[in-house]
């Protein structure tokens, strides 16, 4: 299987294949931004935030091999199987006994909050079955450092932007974000936003957010990155 990830800006190219009798995912990303960094170090920046994300308990799929090859980073993975979207429709992880899953991945963003990283919580960075879930993104690495490197490069018209959006993926944003990620993969997942009130409050990652708060800042964070990718302002 290969192909970019259609929820995704960024110029990354996935496919699976098997090596040595072991199944494997073979992640190919290329920079679209001007970074004033070489890839190698843009690599070593990865390699830094993975290393943050799996000491903070984040549960990552094993990295076989890493290398750059001119401008392109490639990274050989452990198959974690399908992503969330890929194995379900958003309302199943809802209404059909599918709780145990979204849960699953609500503890994985809860171990980056409790160690203070930024993570993207979209459900298609989510792998594998019931509720043994694996995280997969790192690519932009969402480090202080990354994050100021990108902006640095930014044009005037795009570096508000950036950093709002980056800051969606700091601690605070984080439920609200992963709620109006549902509105990316289905424009009308607004009416699924009161089972994931209550979940998120339920598992202690919203307290005492009224819904309608909590839903005005979910298509807040949408809209926001709805117009970065219309308007192809790259992340990396």
């Amino acid at each position: 299987m290969a192909g970019a990830n259609p929820f995704s800006v960024n110029n990354t190219r996935v496919r699976r294949l098997t090596v040595n009798g072991e199944s494997l995912v073979e992640k190919t990303i290329h920079r679209n931004a001007p970074l004033a960094v070489t890839s190698a170090d843009l690599k070593a920046e990865m390699d830094t935030y993975r290393e943050q994300l799996t000491a903070a308990g984040v549960p990552m799929p094993r990295v076989a091999d890493s290398h750059v090859t001119d401008d392109t980073i490639v990274y050989l993975c452990e198959d974690g199987g399908l992503n969330l979207v890929e194995r379900y429709e958003q309302p199943e992880l809802l209404t059909n006994g599918r709780a145990d899953v979204l849960t699953s991945a609500i503890d994985i963003i809860k171990r980056a909050i409790d160690a203070g990283l930024a993570i993207d919580p979209h459900i298609k960075n989510f792998v594998g079955e019931d509720a043994d879930l694996a995280y997969v993104d790192f690519s932009p690495p969402l480090t202080m450092a990354y994050v100021e490197a990108r902006c640095a490069v930014a044009k005037d018209t795009e570096r508000d932007i950036l950093r709002e959006n980056f800051a969606y993926f700091t601690p605070y944003f984080l439920p609200y974000h992963f709620a109006g990620d549902f509105l990316n993969v289905d424009p009308t997942a607004d009416r699924l936003f009161p089972a994931l009130h209550s979940l998120l409050t339920d598992t202690g990652l919203l307290s005492g957010v009224p819904l309608p708060e909590f839903v005005s800042q979910a298509r807040a964070i949408r809209a926001l990155e709805d117009r970065r990718l219309q308007e192809r302002i790259y992340l990396i």
